[in-house]
């Protein structure tokens, strides 16, 4: 039953590497967000898919990449992320001087255990063939699954299911900022476009 504690594992994880680094750093602001100290970022940027990913606490597929260029550390296979918030609570509040530090884990998903094989093909000497990625999945699947079941039990399936229910942590709320002014504005350029059009019909 421990392999369907999904809060056990990311606890045990994060306390077994509470003194390590984590694999990158999110500071928020009310405007902007950065990511390691790096440029700014607008909540609108196509780079915010970043904290969609994060939000849902899934590893970034279309990162995996830059990731494995820039030498991230993973932590038995999954990525800690530190989230530094200096938004205020109200906007009409200053920014904060402390920032509300958190430290999430962000797991493997199916997509992204293939695009991590794929990376692995195309760094190898020699070309692979479908044939080596698919016995390579099976490999890692068999290592990292659950035990399967094959004599299912209708009240075990019905623990299990409730287990799972408890123990996965919720998705948090959007790290991007609400609606703006500029989002507004945008609307009501649309809006005027579709009534522009409506006319000519």
């Amino acid at each position: 039953m421990a392999v369907y504690n999904t809060s056990r594992f990311i606890d045990g994880l994060l306390k077994t590497h509470e003194n390590s680094p984590p694999s990158f750093t999110v500071r928020l602001y009310r405007e902007h967000w950065t990511l390691n100290n790096g440029s700014k970022f607008l909540y609108n940027n196509q780079i915010a898919s970043l904290l969609d990913d994060i939000r849902t606490r899934h590893i970034p597929v279309d990162f995996l990449e830059l990731f494995d260029q820039a030498k991230l550390p993973f932590y038995e296979g999954c990525l800690i992320v530190e989230l530094l918030d200096y938004r205020p609570t109200r906007s009409s509040d200053p920014e904060l001087e402390q920032p509300e530090k958190t430290r999430l884990v962000l797991t493997p998903n199916d997509e992204s255990r293939w695009t991590d094989i794929c990376l692995m093909g195309q760094k190898s000497a020699t070309p692979w063939s479908d044939a080596d990625a698919l016995e390579l999945e099976a490999q890692l699947l068999l290592t990292t699954a659950p035990p399967l079941c094959l004599e299912p039990d209708i009240h075990l399936t019905r623990i299990v299911n409730a287990t799972q229910r408890a123990t996965t942590p919720p998705a948090p709320p959007s790290l991007k900022r609400k609606a703006s002014a500029l989002d507004q504005e945008a609307d009501d350029i649309e809006k005027a476009r579709r009534l522009k059009i409506m006319q000519f019909m």
